[in-house]
């Protein structure tokens, strides 16, 4: 404790802790600048179409509660009016921890991830004419995807009823004749018959006619509609670039 300093040894020592302590910041900035060049990387593949094939290596390592049939994503995007669409459609940001979450994963299966599909609304893409609730997933197969991460705000309850009429050509049709028939249900009986002198009473072919006059209306009024403002029904555009 009490032994004289030798300088040289001092001096030498001084040297290795200085050389010991610039290799670890060396060490440092190279696993940041890694780090932040497979950021870059991964950025950059969300921008683009790869069409990659998905390496056996990342689909072992995936957590199994995560990997999406296409049918169950296609129900949802039918029930709610959603596309699922290249990443690189995606005209808002992708949060840095989806970007994250890849990362780890391409650390953990030690594979590039080059291709990623975004579920989201259609306002939320840049569609080709001829930042809400996304869902990023990995294509795993033509039939399989896995959940990487979700964003945004949930969807607004009456989305679901304001959804249920476009789901499919059935569920227009079917609206449409709903519609209807509350109309002709409510319509008092002295305005379908103009006024006529005849008493026909509530029921009667009158209100039947009154229905499919409706009907014919309001199915005109909804093709005209859809056609001019590109509404399609979702089963039919839920996986479309297209806004027809």
């Amino acid at each position: 404790m009490f032994e004289n300093i030798n300088l040289k040894e001092e001096l030498i020592k001084e040297r290795k802790t200085k050389h010991s302590l610039d290799a670890v910041i060396k060490e440092t900035n190279s696993l940041l600048l890694e780090d932040q060049e497979q950021e870059k990387k991964i950025i950059n593949q969300l921008s683009c179409n790869n069409e990659a094939s998905i390496n056996t290596r990342l689909i072992d390592s995936l957590d199994t509660q995560f990997i999406f049939d296409i049918q169950e994503i296609k129900d949802l995007a039918v029930k709610y009016r959603l596309r699922l669409l290249p990443s690189k459609c995606f005209n808002n940001s992708i949060p840095k921890e989806a970007i994250f979450k890849i990362k780890q994963l391409s650390k953990k299966s030690n594979t590039e991830i080059k291709k990623f599909v975004i579920l989201a609304p259609s306002k939320a893409f840049d569609l080709e004419d001829e930042n809400a609730d996304p869902l990023l997933f990995i294509p795993l197969s033509a039939s399989k995807y896995y959940l990487v991460h979700q964003w945004g705000n949930d969807l607004s309850w009456f989305n679901k009823i304001l959804s249920l009429p476009f789901r499919t050509f059935a569920t227009i049709v079917t609206s449409v004749g709903i519609i209807a028939a509350i109309i002709a249900l409510i319509t008092p009986t002295w305005i379908i018959l103009n006024s006529a002198e005849i008493d026909m009473g509530y029921w009667g072919y009158h209100r039947i006619a009154w229905f499919i006059y409706a009907y014919i209306l309001l199915a005109s009024m909804t093709t005209l509609i859809c056609f001019s403002q590109s509404i399609y029904p979702s089963d039919y555009q839920w996986n479309k670039k297209t806004y027809n």
